[in-house]
């Protein structure tokens, strides 16, 4: 059902774009370079997993009666095999990183959020006095979501964009940057993630809204 509703996502808002003539019908090929490999790596694990569950081979049996839980049960003593094993159950682990809407700019740390990856959930102040929140709870789903972080955005009604993009400004904040130096986000920095939207603004047009800094545009799902 998760996946179904990630097909759906990815190709509504694209569809939406197109017919309402904000995007070329270019934009609807992404759909299948993102979603396919999704599918099929799906559908292999289920096959494989299946095969050893309904197999009356007599080492299939030992293995998924005697031997299978044996090791899941040790292997989730470690915390990598946990965070392994609830990023594939909860599929928050799909990255879109090889897609045509997946750009990086230069200068994003190596281990740090890259574009089409999902972008990190984070709590932080989104005023200089105010509390700390949720910063997924801020971001709109209909929109694209621009996260400038480290300075000032500059006023993007400009761009013609002001029903389509949302601008998170993240303030200089001692709490802030402990938050952001353990997702491994560099500042200054911007990104523009959505809950499935791509790139559909160029770097040159998210550049004039983020003063400077180093960026993704495309940072996955929120």
């Amino acid at each position: 059902m998760n996946t179904g509703l990630q097909d759906s996502y990815n190709l509504a808002w694209k569809l939406a774009l197109v017919a309402s003539g904000r995007a070329s019908e270019d934009l609807l090929d992404s759909y299948a370079a993102e979603r396919i490999p999704v599918a099929q790596r799906l559908l292999s694990s289920t096959d494989r997993g299946f095969s050893v569950i309904v197999s009356n081979n007599g080492l299939a049996k030992l293995f998924r009666t005697r031997i299978l839980a044996k090791i899941m049960s040790r292997a989730m003593h470690f915390e990598r095999v946990r965070r392994a094993a609830f990023r594939t159950i909860s599929q928050i682990g799909i990255e879109y990183r090889k897609s045509s809407l997946s750009e990086n700019l230069p200068g994003l740390p190596d281990k740090g959020p890259r574009a089409g990856d999902r972008f990190p959930w984070l709590r932080l102040k989104l005023e200089p006095n105010g509390p700390i929140e949720d910063l997924f709870g801020k971001v709109d789903d209909t929109r694209f979501n621009l996260i400038v972080i480290g300075q000032a955005s500059r006023p993007h009604g400009a761009l013609g964009l002001d029903d389509m993009l949302r601008v998170l400004v993240i303030p200089s904040d001692p709490g802030n940057d402990r938050e952001l130096a353990r997702a491994r986000i560099p500042q200054p920095s911007f990104f523009l993630p959505a809950a499935e939207a791509g790139s559909f603004l160029t770097a040159h047009r998210v550049r004039k809204l983020a003063r400077t800094g180093v960026g993704a545009l495309r940072t996955g799902r929120i």
